[in-house]
């Protein structure tokens, strides 16, 4: 084989592999971020596929019958079991809105911590059922560093994240 043809088929499977992983329904990747005004927003990706699997699963006696009907029961379930934790108290995840897709999107705004944390604990029961999900935690400080965790059931899906 020529390098050539070597090179196509490299990147090919480079591509395929990326691609697979990032919409597979055993992966998900939740982003909690600080903006400017000091509240913080939650957004949960992952494949529709994963979602999908879930709501069937915990709503299965009021299936849905309309995209609406969907984006309420996942709604619900996220904010059943996406949880934040901040000096021993659970933080409200408010209204959130749901983007249809392949890849889909949960987004919760206007999440407020208390000032004083210096710590919060951050637990996504949202994806626990699937067989071998991982979520990457990516966390944004507001003028700090990004930090990274990887929530799985070895860690019962659950970060405990420094603030300060």
């Amino acid at each position: 084989m020529n390098v050539v043809k070597q090179s196509v088929l490299f990147i090919t499977l480079l591509w395929w592999s990326i691609s697979v992983h990032a919409h597979g329904f055993d992966y998900s990747v939740v982003r909690l971020t600080e903006t400017e005004n000091h509240t913080w927003r939650v957004a949960i990706t992952s494949s529709l596929d994963a979602f999908r699997k879930e709501v069937r699963l915990h709503f299965s006696k009021t299936p849905y019958t309309t995209p609406e009907e969907f984006n309420e029961q996942l709604l619900n379930h996220i904010s059943a079991t996406l949880s934040i934790n901040a000096e021993n108290k659970s933080v409200s995840l408010g209204d959130g809105t749901v983007s249809l897709g392949h890849e889909t999107s949960v987004v919760f705004t206007q999440i407020k911590l208390p000032k004083s944390a210096k710590q919060v604990v951050l637990t996504n029961g949202a994806v626990k059922d699937i067989y071998r999900h991982t979520t990457k935690l990516i966390v944004t400080p507001l003028g700090a560093e990004k930090q990274s965790f990887i929530l799985n059931k070895s860690n019962n899906f659950t970060a405990t994240i420094p603030l300060h």
